[in-house]
């Protein structure tokens, strides 16, 4: 490397990748830096029984980078044409209604479309088919039928793959002149294909820039940025050996994926000082971008999961509205022969499960003992009968990325209750598949038992906004206040693509240095030279047909809630002397998905149980029938909840009837919880609907010993885990607490002053 150029480039996934293209093609002296190894055809790992040899990046800056934080596992890769090489190739535009949340201005399909459909060329995008040499794979099938099954067809769809699908014996020069051989449906997109037949960003966008002079420097690995009154200088440490350096430009391009550059931005700033301006957005609106992995065990096709790309279709589901809504698609998935038995390891039912939650040496043990077999070991045709899932949807994208105070380690900060709902969802979506398919569903260790994401689609942490109040880079990338310094990395989207986001985020890279590179050369109408040979590409989710009302739910159980509520009193009709008629209650309240009910601003819990009205129902009473009770629901105030009770029955006539009731929930002064909680103003109608004739109204209370039982009869379903029985307990009682809080306590404290600032949730410190 040179100790200068025009500019410089750190980082070679797709943002880097597309930068250093473009720039070098401008005729800058470009400079690449790259942390990860170069990996020539044949050179990636292979190594089965150890997975500590030339995997992973903190041993001996191998593959994969693994980065386990306490509320999210972060899955990178390190290599020269960064995640490329560990993706499942697939390229989908966000959905136009994906922009409509949090992205600047000059955003949307209308405005990437053509960057995309440049993407495309460069790629060399084709979904599988029977027409080429080795067809369609047995789990694309598999899919498709499952999603008839489902009832879901018209949300299925073959994807788009960066995949060379020539004859796989055959080397030819693609269209930029890199040998490249068809794909053998070998199951490896995932761990780097040792037979060059994935259109890797060393294949084309980092290979155009090599030929057009950008000079790249492998192992070496960025940990400092310092302003110069003429740009930029940048210490970059060479693992090779071991020795750091320094290497300056006027134009740095940041793209080391997101947690990385949004990590080394904030060394910067926190840390050394070098960049101590930087905005105070950095590290927020972090994203997963909803990722959930999951399993299918005992199919009764064999799919043959080591057959074909890894991925090769998806099938979305859009079901809600507002905090309820979940968008995500569910994509199937592949696994080479050789780690067959490993991933058996996440099937419950194999004894050594459990090893993967044990201490490090225990569960390398278990990983290496499962390596050493071979498919020959195990009941034949067991993997055959596998498959793996990986779902990835629109989250909340508001976690954050720091670093802790003193240690200065890194940290991500997680919203998992407001996410709960979405991965819930995908994980009962999984469900669904594995009993399409004939077989039992499984997911990670991590999620089942702690309750950990794991994300290999980090955004976010250096978000694009139209403000600097609102992000870290302008609409162009370029951090705000540190001119020619850019972020073009999965790091400045500000949300969740809620699909595969490479497509994104080489699409917005094109869009900008383009923009950028007009500006510093001063050519105005400068554009890529491959622009005159892109052709407008459909995606195929533009062609998904969402019914009205959404797509179906899942029906697989979700973790749910339960109690049983008993109330008595009086009611009486419209005549003042007419005596008084006990009246009384019992009904089970039931949220079947726990994180749907609080996602959902009416609360509704079914209601099954029965009334007792004097003179309507008779001595036994009358079942509830399609009973409704909505719980903490908003009132006509701020400060004000009401909890409705739609309980429709059928009296001892025949004919039907409805108890109507509500508890007023507010402050009248008396700070009395117990009274406002506990107390149904009740109405009797005739008919089912709360339009029909009242016939009498009363009064019903929750006595202090019926409170006691209620207690007693709350249970958690849908589940046996109990992490999750504990979880929903947990999330249930801080809805209810919280909602009493805003009641009654909120309202008494000062609007300034120093309970104010204790009890202030927007804007406070999570560190």
């Amino acid at each position: 490397m040179r100790r200068d150029y025009d500019a410089l480039v750190v980082g070679t996934g797709f943002g880097g990748a597309v930068s250093a293209c473009r720039l070098a093609q401008a005729g800058l002296r470009v400079g690449v830096l790259e942390r990860g190894r170069r990996y020539r055809l044949g050179e990636f790992p292979r190594d089965w029984e150890n997975p500590l040899n030339g995997w992973l990046w903190e041993k001996d800056q191998g593959l994969f980078d693994v980065r386990p934080f306490s509320e999210m596992t972060v899955v990178q890769g390190a290599a020269y044409g960064g995640g490329s090489h560990l993706y499942a190739n697939v390229h989908l535009r966000v959905p136009k209604d994906g922009f409509e949340r949090g992205w600047p201005s000059g955003y949307g399909r209308a405005e990437l479309d053509p960057y995309y459909d440049l993407v495309a060329w460069m790629l060399d995008l084709t979904p599988v088919s029977e027409r080429q040499p080795l067809g369609m794979p047995p789990k694309t099938t598999a899919m498709r039928e499952a999603a008839r099954a489902m009832g879901r067809e018209g949300q299925f769809a073959l994807l788009p793959l960066a995949l060379n699908f020539g004859e796989p014996e055959v080397m030819r020069p693609n269209k930029f002149g890199v040998p490249q051989s068809g794909c053998r449906h070998c199951g490896e997109c995932d761990i780097g294909c040792n037979f060059q037949a994935k259109n890797t960003l060393d294949l084309n966008y980092l290979a155009v820039a090599e030929q057009h002079g950008a000079e790249v420097g492998t192992r070496c690995e960025v940990t400092r940025i310092e302003p110069l009154p003429t740009g930029y200088r940048l210490t970059y440490t060479d693992h090779g050996t071991g020795a750091d350096q320094t290497v300056s430009a006027p134009v740095v391009v940041l793209a080391a994926g997101a947690v990385n550059s949004t990590e080394l931005l904030l060394r910067c700033r926190d840390e050394y000082r070098t960049l101590p301006e930087l905005p105070e957005q950095l590290g927020h609106r972090y994203s997963g971008n909803g990722d959930y992995l999951g399993f299918a065990f005992g199919t009764t096709a064999a799919l043959e999961p080591s057959r074909g790309p890894v991925i090769t279709s998806g099938i979305v589901h859009d079901r809600g509205t507002g905090s309820g809504h979940r968008w995500f698609i569910f994509q199937e998935g592949a696994f080479p022969h050789e780690i067959a038995a490993l991933i058996q390891l996440l099937d419950e039912g194999d004894p050594r499960f459990a090893g993967l939650l044990r201490v490090q040496d225990e569960a390398l043990e278990a990983i290496r003992s499962a390596g050493r077999e071979r498919i020959g070991t195990r009941p034949e045709g067991t993997d055959e009968h596998t498959a793996v899932f990986l779902a990835m949807g629109r989250d909340t994208a508001d976690g954050r990325i720091s670093l802790l105070p003193v240690s200065h380690d890194l940290r991500i900060s997680w919203n998992l209750g407001d996410n709960l709902g979405l991965y819930e969802t995908e994980e009962r979506f999984c469900a669904d598949m594995a009993a399409a398919l004939g077989g039992r569903s499984g997911t990670n260790p991590l999620w089942r038992s702690l309750r950990i994401p794991v994300s290999v689609h980090n955004l976010g942490g250096c978000v694009m906004a139209d403000d600097p109040a609102d992000g870290v880079t302008d609409t162009g990338g370029e951090v705000f206040g540190y001119p020619n310094l850019f972020v073009l990395d999965g790091g400045c989207l500000p949300e969740a693509t809620g699909v595969n986001p490479s497509f994104t985020i080489a699409a917005v890279a094109e869009r900008n240095i383009e923009a950028a590179i007009r500006r510093i050369t001063g050519r105005a109408q400068w554009c890529a030279p491959e622009r005159e040979f892109a052709v407008p590409v459909p995606d195929p989710l533009d062609d998904v047909r969402i019914p009205v009302g959404g797509t179906p739910a899942p029906s697989a159980p979700g973790t749910g809630l339960a109690f049983t509520e008993t109330m008595r009193g009086t009611v009486r009709g419209g005549d003042p002397h007419e005596e008084a008629a006990p009246a009384r209650l019992r009904v089970t309240v039931t949220a079947p998905v726990l994180a749907d009910f609080l996602d959902d601003p009416v609360h509704p819990m079914a209601a099954t149980g029965t009334v007792h009205v004097r003179g309507v129902t008779g001595t036994q009473g009358a079942k509830v029938s399609g009973g409704v009770v909505n719980l903490l629901t908003a009132g006509d105030a701020p400060a004000v909840r009401r909890m409705l009770y739609t309980l429709p029955f059928f009296g001892a006539d025949g004919e039907p009837y409805l108890l109507d009731g509500v508890k007023d929930v507010r402050d009248h002064g008396r700070f009395d919880i117990w009274g406002a909680t506990t107390t149904l103003h009740t109405t009797v109608r005739r008919g089912h609907t709360p339009n029909g004739a009242a016939l009498s109204s009363g009064v019903l209370r929750l006595g202090a010993v019926d409170f006691l039982r209620q207690l007693t009869t709350v249970r958690i379903t849908g589940t046996r885990n109990p992490v999750r029985q504990a979880e929903a307990l947990v999330r249930f009682g801080a809805f209810f607490a919280g909602s009493v809080w805003d009641v009654f306590v909120r309202p008494r404290i000062p609007p300034t002053g120093p309970l104010a600032r204790l009890f202030r949730t927007e804007g406070a410190s999570d560190d």
